[in-house]
């Protein structure tokens, strides 16, 4: 028997399809057309795939001094969430430059410390 999901499966239109494709294209990132459309990003790459729409490159957000004077605001008590929008990133971006800079990262509130 399936799993069952919290999840609603929508369907979009070619018209919609058309539109998001159009928006990649012009340099609209896929994370942020996946919450523009309120769909997951695996949808918009399965979408840009099927219309033969190559990919960009990951191009790195952040140097290495930006990420060491991030690590120095963090370290300091600022939230991972306000570091990474003063220097303009997600915050998944500066948790995993943090990750490959050796940076340790805090358990948010009230979670169980990382093993």
């Amino acid at each position: 028997m399936g799993r069952l999901s919290n999840s609603v499966q929508r369907r979009l239109s070619e018209p919609t399809v058309d539109e998001f494709v159009r928006a990649y294209l012009d340099g609209s990132s896929i994370d942020s057309l996946a919450a523009d459309l309120g769909v997951n990003r695996t949808t918009i790459i399965s979408h840009l795939e099927r219309r033969g729409v190559e990919r960009r490159k990951s191009v790195r957000r952040m140097t290495d001094w930006t990420v060491r004077q991030a690590a120095r605001r963090y370290e300091s008590g600022e939230s991972l969430k306000v570091v990474a929008a003063r220097f303009g990133v997600d915050a998944r971006t500066l948790a995993r430059e943090f990750r490959y800079a050796g940076v340790p990262i805090r358990p948010r509130p009230g979670w169980p410390p990382s093993t």
